[in-house]
């Protein structure tokens, strides 16, 4: 139940192609900076290989001042926002979605939920989607339905060494983000995953061998091939770059912090490292 509700709040992102991105850690200096704070790309998925990748980050973890995540999974797990996951009175996922691909769904579903999807069928279809897709990241051998995904472990970490956490977005605004569509532009969406639903794993397993080698320019290539409407791309990928990135400007002034972030969010011009760039400070990959 952790895993499911974190992961309904963390969307998969699509980004524009970038050149010259090749690690998953930066260290961010300068610009009137006492300490410097270290940004790392990871990836919502509790593949142990991906999991893995944190190992050398572990030493600038250890000596920031505080963490960073996309969302404090505290408030990720606010049951009052199970609502807000509600499409309201008169819609049905049954009666939005074919026959063939609502079995499907529900196939995959009950496998990495336990639920049906009778229990979820009045959940807008965008949330459905991310479970779905995050069905198809779950790559390794080694992972079992029990293992936390990536952001998830260096929270656990950050509490035990008794770090401050910080959330950089609220709930409330990732639920915007996801919402920025009407229901059936939603259901339109989650019927096109499900009939990608082979070729999407296929590719998810070239997206974690990317990551593996930490190759962003790769990753953020890639995941290109992924259309969205305009308007959900702007709500999904630039605003929340623009609104992570300014409040990254502000809070590692006062204190050195470690932030974990989803990989996509690195790269590209309107990434965020770039846009820490233009804010005056000095962002450099670690080797």
């Amino acid at each position: 139940m952790k895993k499911l509700f974190y992961l309904l709040l963390l969307p998969l992102l699509t980004l524009p192609a970038s050149a010259q991105y090749h690690s998953l850690l930066w260290k961010i200096s300068g610009n009137g900076l006492a300490e410097p704070s270290y940004l790392f790309g990871s990836m919502h998925t509790s593949d142990s290989r991906v999991k893995k990748m944190s190992d050398r980050a572990i030493p600038f973890f250890n000596e920031s001042g505080g963490f960073a995540m996309e969302l404090d999974p505290k408030e990720a797990l606010d049951m009052s926002l199970f609502s807000k996951l509600m499409m309201g009175k008169n819609y049905s996922l049954k009666k939005m979605i074919p026959q063939a691909e609502y079995l499907l769904l529900d196939s995959v579903i009950r496998d990495q939920t336990g639920f049906s999807m009778g229990l979820l069928d009045n959940m807008a279809p965008v949330f459905i989607m991310t479970i779905f897709e995050t069905a198809g990241m779950e790559l390794s051998d080694s992972q079992s339905n029990e293992d936390e995904v990536l952001d998830l472990y260096l929270y656990d970490l950050a509490k035990e060494k008794q770090k401050p956490v910080i959330g950089i977005e609220t709930a409330d605004e990732q639920l915007s983000a996801l919402n920025s569509l009407t229901y059936n532009e939603q259901a339109d969406m989650l019927v096109h995953e499900v009939h990608e639903y082979e070729r999407n794993r296929q590719g998810a397993a070239k997206m974690v061998q990317f990551y593996l080698e930490e190759n962003l320019d790769s990753l953020a290539n890639g995941n290109e091939e992924n259309e969205m409407p305009q308007k959900f791309y702007k709500a999904l990928v630039t605003d929340r770059n623009k609104r992570m990135a300014n409040r990254i400007g502000d809070f590692i002034r006062k204190q050195s912090t470690f932030i974990a972030i989803g990989a996509l969010h690195l790269p590209g011009e309107k990434g965020v490292i770039e846009l820490l760039r233009k804010k005056g400070f000095l962002v450099e990959a670690m080797p």
